[in-house]
Parts: structure tokens; C-alpha cells; sequence
């Protein structure tokens, strides 16, 4: 081969090489991989606790339990719920049954079912709230004092009665339309306003999508980071543009040296195989592809209206269950606090505690009711008699009021040892239990994964996807190697290099 042609050919041949490290550059650049990837792998590094099993398993017990709350309350809550207007069918039903009036038979029943009466003449719990402000004042009054000393005293000799007051009107008031909570929908475009609608997107959408996508982020977040894969990338364009760059100078300065080109040839192999390795190794392919299934996947829950539903959701939460948790089991506390409220309050006024219970009953009902209801676990107590002295019959009747009878008992034993948490710990390890536990673990652990990387998910998802690069990155390491080994067969073509004196025609000497 001529020394001219042979010298183009080589030239020609590392212009294409430079031409492909200069694309691979390029794209890096373009679609901002750098940056994406490593938001990415803060994605990733945030939400691993998250996809462990145990907590996957524990988010299932954790959300189960809370909407067996939801349903034990729905129907007290406010007047919507329709619980408090079947109370009257429920009197009405004994009376016919035992055949008295309805009033003999509401003595009846507070007779041999106590709290479980007392809590049906407490709801709508809506009213409980509208007494408060006049309960309050009424203290004041009583024990003339002003209402910051009142809330104090209050807090300091009844904290958990305080905790469940002070934090009901949110419930009452929010049950319906959750504060804040304005443009959370489910996943499917329904728009989320009250608590059992929250209940709905938390047990149908949100949690089940962590269990979905756990083997895809597992893929993903699997062999090594991902943050790496773009300087990576990035790099070897690099160098591939220098090498081809020398490569172009030294055959442009040079004539053809078959040596060098046997020598660029076999290193241009080497890169693609190890690119090839490094792909094959990684298992890149399944992952970028995997990830993008994982990305896909979380999407719905990334919108900024979702992320802000959530958090007023989650907090909308943990109002109902500091105001449920001081009442609930003899454990919270409230119930203990009851007689002594009554004590403190005849103490200080001089009245009997009978006469102080009497006012309170005359000027506060529903609130009254309620006090002489708790612990919820007296009223379960109570229930399996009180079916049977209705039969399954009288439940028809009362549709409302039904869910709140077949869930007090689940809720209640299980309000401070929940079934299925085995195992289950918050981010910092501190175990999960408890109603209480769960809601914490969702508000500051969970739900804060999607408040504080919806920025980083964002940058990560723009541009382009990420199930390119895998194949992407096999590719160019094929092509570099079939390349490799087309330069080096034509490297070998060349002849082998002579020196200038090997190839100068020789002087004749005198002689000859």
C-alpha cells in the first residue's frame, strides 16, 4: 500500500474513533447525566430504608389498622356520618323488644351496657367540639381563673383529657374536608377531601405502590451506586478524544508505522472490553431498565399537589390519633383523670362532686357522655353482650353505626400492640408497636422521603429517561471493539517500517 494512501487511511480511521468519543461526550453533556444521576442517587440513598421488607410488611399492618379506625369512626364523627341519628332505633328496638317505653329502656341500657350508652349519647362526636369553648368557660367561671391559667392547670393535672380536647375540634372539623388538603387526588384522578377518602388513597395508592416497585428499586440500587455511571462515561469519551487526537498527530507527522497502529488498534479493544465488563459486571442492562420501571412507577406519587396532600393528610392523621390515644385503652390515660377532673373541680368550688357531675351533665352533655364512655376498650368490653342482647338482627337497622360496632373491638386491641409489626422499626431503629408508633413513623420518616426528593425525582426524570444508558453503554462498547479489531487487521496489512538506510540504493564501489 502507498505510503500517502496508507498514511490517509490511518488518519481517517482515528477521526472516526475521535468523531465517536466526541457523540459519547456530547450526550453526557446534553442530557446532563452527571448532574440527574447523582440527584438520583440521593433518591435512592433516601428512600432505601423505606423498601426494606420488614418495613414494607409493617407499612401494610400499619395502614390496615388505621383505616380500621377510619371505619370504626365514620359514623360518629359528624352528622353526616348517620351514626347518631340510628341512636334512636337502637332505643326503640330494646323498647319494642322488652316491651317498655323507650325512656325505660334507655335506663336499661345504661344499667347493663354503661360506656357502650354512654358513647351513643356522646355523637355526633361534632357536638362534643361545639361544647367545648362553653366548657371551658364554665371552668373559668367555676374556678375563677383565667382561661391561660385554666389550660395550664389543666395541662399540668390532666395532660392526656388536655391532649384529647385540644386536638378533637381538628378532627371534628376536618373529618369532612381535611384542611389543606385541596388538589390531592388518587392515582386515577379522584379527588381526595375527607378522612375516609385519605383512608382510601393511603391503603389503595400510596403504600401498596412502595410493595410494587420494591423488587425494581432493589435492581437498581443493587451491585454499586449509580451516581458513578456518567463521570464514568463522560470519562472515557475523554480519553478516547485525546487518544484518537495523538493518534491523528503522530500518523499526520509520521509516514505509516505499522507498529503504532497494531498499538492504537489493540488499545481502542481494550477500552470496549472493558466497557463491555464493566456493563456485563454491573448488570447495567436490567438496571437502567429496571430503574426506569421504578421511576415510572413513583411518578403519580411525585406531583407537588400529592406531596402537599400527603403531608396535610399525615397530619390530619395525627390529630385523630392524639385525640384517640389518651381515650382509647386504660393505658392513655384519660380515663384514670375523669374522677380526679371532678374531684378538682368540687375542691375548688366547694360543691359536691355529685353536683359538679350534675352541671356538667345539664350543660354539657354530649361532652359528659363521652367522659363517662372511656376507655373505647370499656365499650368493646361491653359489645359481644350487648349484640347478643339485640341479636344480629337490630345491625340492619343500623348501617351507620354497624362499622363502628364490628371495628371497636379490632381497634382497640390492637391500639397499642398491632398485629403484623414484627420486625418493624423506624428509620433510626427504634421499634414500631403501637397506633401512635405507625403514625409517627409515617409522618416524620415516610412521607418526608417524598417531601424532601421530589426535587432531586424531578431533575432525575427530566430530559430523558435512564433505560438508555445500559444498552447505550454495551453498544458503544461492542462497536469500539469490532472497530478495535477492523483497525488492527488493517494495521497488520501495512508493511513492516524500514529504515532509511535499509532502503538506500547502495554506491558502486571503484572496483566494480
Amino acid at each position: 500500500m502507498p505510503a500517502r494512501s496508507a498514511n490517509r487511511s490511518a488518519v481517517l480511521q482515528w477521526v472516526i474513533v475521535l468523531v465517536v468519543g466526541i457523540l459519547v461526550v456530547t450526550l453526557v453533556l446534553g442530557l446532563g447525566l452527571i448532574s440527574r444521576l447523582s440527584d438520583g442517587q440521593k433518591v435512592l440513598n433516601a428512600a432505601r430504608p423505606a423498601f426494606t421488607s420488614e418495613r414494607i410488611a409493617g407499612d401494610k399492618a400499619g395502614i390496615n389498622i388505621l383505616s380500621q379506625n377510619v371505619n370504626m369512626a365514620a359514623g360518629i364523627v359528624t352528622p353526616q356520618g348517620g351514626g347518631a341519628a340510628e341512636v334512636p332505633a337502637v332505643v326503640a328496638y330494646v323498647a319494642n323488644k322488652e316491651h317498655i317505653t323507650p325512656a325505660a329502656a334507655l335506663a336499661l341500657m345504661q344499667k347493663d351496657f354503661p360506656h357502650t350508652t354512654a358513647l351513643l349519647q356522646a355523637i355526633p362526636l361534632s357536638s362534643v367540639t361545639a361544647e367545648i369553648p362553653g366548657l371551658l368557660a364554665f371552668l373559668e367561671k367555676t374556678l375563677h381563673v383565667s382561661q391561660a391559667q385554666l389550660l395550664a392547670a389543666l395541662q399540668t393535672n390532666f395532660p392526656h383529657l388536655t391532649q384529647a380536647i385540644t386536638n378533637l375540634p381538628t378532627v371534628t372539623g376536618g373529618w369532612e374536608h381535611i384542611k389543606g388538603i385541596d388538589g390531592l387526588t388518587r392515582f386515577n384522578g379522584t379527588p381526595v377531601q375527607s378522612v375516609p377518602q385519605l383512608r382510601t388513597y393511603f391503603q389503595s395508592d400510596l403504600i401498596p405502590l412502595l410493595a410494587r416497585q420494591q423488587n425494581n428499586y432493589a435492581s437498581l440500587d443493587g451491585t454499586s451506586s449509580v451516581n458513578w455511571i456518567a463521570p464514568l462515561i463522560l470519562g472515557i469519551g475523554v480519553v478516547v478524544i485525546l487518544f484518537a487526537g495523538l493518534m491523528i498527530v503522530l500518523n499526520l507527522r509520521n509516514p505509516p508505522s505499522r507498529g503504532l497502529n497494531i498499538g492504537g488498534a489493540s488499545v481502542v479493544i481494550a477500552v470496549g472490553v472493558v466497557v463491555v465488563a464493566l456493563v456485563v459486571i454491573l448488570s447495567l442492562v436490567p438496571r437502567t431498565s429496571n430503574g426506569q420501571k421504578l421511576l415510572d412507577g413513583l411518578r403519580p406519587a411525585n406531583t407537588a399537589a400529592r406531596v402537599a396532600g400527603d403531608r396535610a393528610g399525615i397530619n390530619m392523621v395525627q390529630s385523630i390519633i392524639k385525640t384517640e390515644d389518651p381515650i382509647m385503652t386504660a393505658q392513655g390515660g384519660a380515663a384514670a383523670e375523669v374522677p380526679k377532673l371532678i374531684a378538682f373541680v368540687s375542691q375548688k368550688t366547694g360543691l359536691s362532686q355529685a353536683a359538679v357531675l350534675a352541671a356538667l351533665q345539664k350543660n354539657f352533655p354530649h361532652t359528659t357522655a363521652l367522659l363517662e364512655a372511656i376507655p373505647l376498650s370499656s365499650v368493646t368490653a361491653e359489645l359481644p353482650s350487648l349484640v347478643g342482647f339485640l341479636t344480629p338482627a337490630v345491625l340492619p337497622l343500623i348501617p351507620d353505626l354497624a362499622p363502628t360496632v364490628l371495628n371497636a373491638q379490632p381497634v382497640t386491641s390492637a391500639w397499642n400492640n398491632v398485629p403484623g409489626t414484627a420486625g418493624f422499626t423506624r428509620f433510626n431503629g427504634t421499634p414500631i408497636r403501637t397506633v401512635p408508633a405507625v403514625g409517627t413513623y409515617f409522618s416524620s420518616d415516610l412521607i418526608p422521603v417524598l417531601e424532601t426528593q421530589r426535587g432531586h425525582y424531578d431533575h432525575l426524570v427530566s430530559t430523558s429517561k435512564i433505560n438508555f444508558i445500559g444498552p447505550l453503554v454495551l453498544i458503544i462498547g461492542i462497536v469500539v471493539i469490532i472497530y478495535g479489531l477492523l483497525m488492527l487487521f488493517l494495521a497488520l496489512r501495512l508493511e513492516p517500517s524500514r529504515s532509511p538506510r535499509a532502503t538506500t540504493n547502495p554506491v558502486p564501489s571503484p572496483a566494480t
